[in-house]
């Protein structure tokens, strides 16, 4: 008898509790899934930190680095790769980013792909050309007390 008037209760419930759940992020914001090295979500993790502590909504937080990085990237900035002998496992790791931010990724990427096979004949990994993403944006915005922390080896360096 109990477990009808529950079974009641929770089936017809007065109050609508959808409101609870916040869904903007799936109305404003395309996840991004991408495979990145485990040093680089390291690196994920104290952003998410500093975009708190920057007291910035983490969605729009890395919105903006991957503007920020892309249109500098677009200014044909030169940076050189080094990457590992030997293949490394990326960890999967999302990114929400708008409409407009995630095509301009997945453009600029296409295109950048294709720079690097013709001038090196290998290939460029969406994962390291989000790990440039990240270095571009922490190396520019980022004070370097805080990254002396680190001692982080990017494995990216910018050719000047």
């Amino acid at each position: 008898m109990i477990s009808l008037s529950v079974n009641r209760i929770v089936n017809n419930q007065k109050e609508d509790n959808s409101l609870m759940v916040n869904r903007r992020r799936d109305k404003d914001y395309i996840r991004k899934v991408i495979r990145i090295s485990q040093k680089y979500i390291v690196l994920c993790d104290f952003l998410d930190f500093y975009a708190g502590y920057k007291e910035i909504n983490k969605f729009e937080f890395y919105n903006n680095l991957f503007n920020y990085s892309l249109s500098k990237i677009s200014s044909d900035l030169g940076y050189k790769f080094k990457k590992p002998a030997a293949s490394v496992y990326g960890i999967t790791r999302s990114f929400f980013l708008n409409k407009k931010t995630y095509d301009l990724l997945n453009n600029t990427y296409n295109k950048s792909q294709q720079l690097y096979k013709s001038l090196y004949d290998d290939y460029l990994s969406l994962g390291n050309f989000t790990e440039l993403i990240l270095y571009i944006y922490i190396t520019d915005n980022v004070d370097k007390k805080i990254l002396n922390l680190f001692k982080f080896d990017f494995g990216i360096k910018k050719i000047s």
